[in-house]
């Protein structure tokens, strides 16, 4: 009986709390909204992609008539509801409402700085600015909005693809956006699991299922639907590693089944499908008005953990470079490769057969040095892997937007037996210095692992006797050991930028000598002329491919991708002759092709002489397994001599 009390005690104070905040907050048809609109239901020449509008006008129209969609679906739920341009906007205009849904781009406030050396490589990047880095209102951005307006000031909704179709799987559905307060019944089918989740099924620490459910956010997508644009998803990893930030869904895409498709952190909310209302279902209609009403109460609400290396690893990635390092991984690549040289042959009688990728070559493209320890022992790579998960380290070239999914293993760390993320590392650091023990060491470590910068001892001591129990680990956001509370000492990233400072006038640029490869531009391409009998020439197109990097032949109906694309401007009276492409290989199911290798292109043109000039533009998309790069274009004037 007494039980029976305290049970009924505590679900009418549970009620009363409900009751009590429920009436504290805004009713929702009061919460203030500003529409900023720019992008169409349709791919008009985006991101490299083809161009659906034969004239600006057409183009203008389907942006308006997005825009009016949006303002009538907003106007049934919100009484207070502004629509206008994002070109117009400024980002105090926030201030008088309480959600700002950003479907286009505003105006830079700073544009961005690109830096190449003289060869034209990429050596330095600083994407430009669109908002302050104290932003501070709720908003909500449509597709790749938000990778854009996001990516200076740290957001986590950034680009992992621009591959997002039309359903959502994955649903936490017991979140607010699914509940209220504008109700809807969620309908969910059973469907095939997205094919291309497979191919990175090793970031799964269970077997991928063969069916997953599904919801159906837009009645149309890119995969059925010819010049649709399509959405973006945001990575996963490392996204929920603060208490700001949520995954809410995922979607059908070209990466992970878990690439983020809705999530938060903190006042931005990444709303990735990209269909407007013309294109949405009603079930999904409500639920974006209740993603408007759930925003509203973090206004005023700044990111506590910033992420402004969008490649920063963290150590999700060990199990890509444990699977990378198994010879069933080079199994499954050969048997792949085998079906499909086996194919080309029938087709072309002359095909020629190319070596065949040994296990050693397999292993130096992924492991690189590595190789030169452990050779072709599958146990040695693994063993390495699983003793020093614990001790990795993946923030360096953090803030200066190099670290691109690199992990070193912590000498430091591993020399104390400590995990880099378990607090007792600071503990001992601290009393290191405290002790006058191992201080330089401890001193490397205060300042990898936090952003703090004391210059007394005692304040060292201070901080982590008051923030301890409220430090959290952040590897998206830096490595780094942070407090959960806004403003506190160890939260500023404004340290970053002095470390940074003082890093730029210690170095000298180095020249980088003939063109190789690397992270920050993992396709290199160059091109050459030389004539010919006849008046003719060969253009050759030299592409090379960063190892663990590939870009696409063709690219088949469904597939998001960008083709490989080679565009001449010749002389007058010159024409093209033949093409030569070497074999490329399966990408999926749908028919697209792909090189993840160096190659040459040759191309003949006929009716030229000595001294003709011609231009030869070469396009392509690269990727990885973790990101699609923008689209590549290089233009080569070349002279026949």
């Amino acid at each position: 009986m007494k039980r029976l009390s305290y049970c009924l005690m505590l679900c009418l104070a549970t009620c009363l709390f409900v009751l009590s905040a429920c009436s504290s907050q805004k009713d929702p048809r009061d919460i203030r909204v500003l529409y900023l609109g720019g992008q169409s239901e349709w791919v008009n020449g985006e991101h490299g992609g083809p161009k659906k509008f034969a004239t600006e006008e057409e183009f203008q129209q389907s942006v308006t008539e997005r825009m009016n969609a949006f303002g009538d679906l907003l106007r049934v739920y919100f009484d207070s509801v502004t629509v206008m341009r994002a070109a117009d906007y400024r980002p105090e205009m926030s201030d008088a409402y309480d959600v700002t849904i950003f479907d286009g781009m505003s105006p830079a406030l700073e544009e961005a700085v690109r830096e190449s050396d003289d060869q034209g490589n990429f050596v330095r990047y600083v994407p430009a600015r669109y908002l302050p880095d104290d932003f501070s209102a709720a908003c909500i951005t449509i597709g790749s909005v938000g990778n854009a307006l996001g990516r200076r000031i740290g957001i986590k909704n950034d680009w992992y693809c621009l591959c997002l179709d039309a359903d959502a799987h994955g649903m936490n559905l017991e979140h607010p956006i699914f509940k209220g307060p504008f109700h809807t019944d969620i309908t969910l089918t059973k469907q095939p699991t997205p094919e291309n989740a497979f191919h990175y099924a090793y970031f799964q620490d269970e077997p991928l299922p063969d069916s997953v459910m599904m919801w159906k956010v837009n009645t149309v997508g890119y995969m059925t639907e010819k010049n649709c644009q399509p959405g973006m998803v945001a990575r996963p990893w490392g996204y929920v590693d603060s208490k700001e930030s949520e995954s809410i869904s995922s979607g059908v895409c070209a990466k992970t089944i878990d690439a983020v498709a809705l999530g938060r952190h903190a006042n931005f909310f990444t709303w990735g499908f990209i269909g407007g209302p013309q294109n949405m279902t009603e079930e999904a209609k409500v639920v974006f008005a209740n993603t408007v009403v759930y925003m509203a109460q973090f206004k005023g609400q700044k990111p506590l953990v910033r992420k402004f290396s969008d490649r920063i690893a963290t150590r999700e990635y060990v199990k890509e470079q444990m699977f990378l390092s198994t010879r069933s991984s080079y199994d499954e690549r050969m048997v792949s490769d085998s079906i499909f040289y086996a194919e080309r042959a029938k087709e072309d009688p002359n095909f020629q057969m190319p070596p065949r990728m040994t296990y050693a070559d397999y292993l130096k493209r992924y492991q690189k040095e590595l190789f030169d320890q452990f050779g072709e022992d599958e146990a040695k790579y693994l063993a390495y892997y699983k003793e020093n998960t614990p001790y990795f380290y993946g923030g360096r070239g953090f803030y200066d937007g190099t670290a691109f999914y690199e992990l070193l293993v912590d000498e430091d760390a591993k020399a104390w037996q400590i995990p880099t993320n378990d607090v007792r590392l600071l503990d001992k650091a601290i009393t290191c210095l405290e002790e006058g023990m191992e201080v330089e060491r401890a001193q490397r470590i205060l300042t990898r692992y936090t952003l703090c910068e004391f210059t007394q001892l005692s304040e060292w001591r201070a901080w982590f006797d008051k923030y301890r129990d409220k430090l959290f680990f952040t590897e998206s956001g830096g490595w780094f050991f942070m407090p959960d509370e806004p403003g506190a000492p160890g939260t500023d990233y404004k340290a970053l930028e002095r470390r940074q400072q003082a890093k730029e006038t210690a170095q000298a640029e180095q020249p980088s000598g003939e063109a190789e490869p690397n992270q920050q531009n993992p396709v290199i391409v160059s091109a050459s002329v030389r004539p010919l009998s006849g008046n003719q020439a060969e253009v050759k197109v030299g592409i090379k491919i960063l190892a663990g990097f590939h870009i696409y032949k063709e690219v088949g109906q469904g597939d998001p991708y960008l083709p490989l694309k080679l565009e001449f401007q010749l002389p007058d009276g010159a024409k093209l002759g033949k093409a030569d492409y070497p074999a490329a290989k399966p990408f999926g199911d749908k028919g697209t092709t792909m090189y993840e290798d160096n190659l040459t292109v040759t191309q003949i043109v006929e009716g030229v002489s000595a001294s003709s000039k011609l231009t030869c533009k070469v396009s392509c998309q690269c990727c990885d397994a973790h990101v699609c790069m923008p689209p590549l274009e290089k233009e080569f004037v070349l002279t026949v001599k």
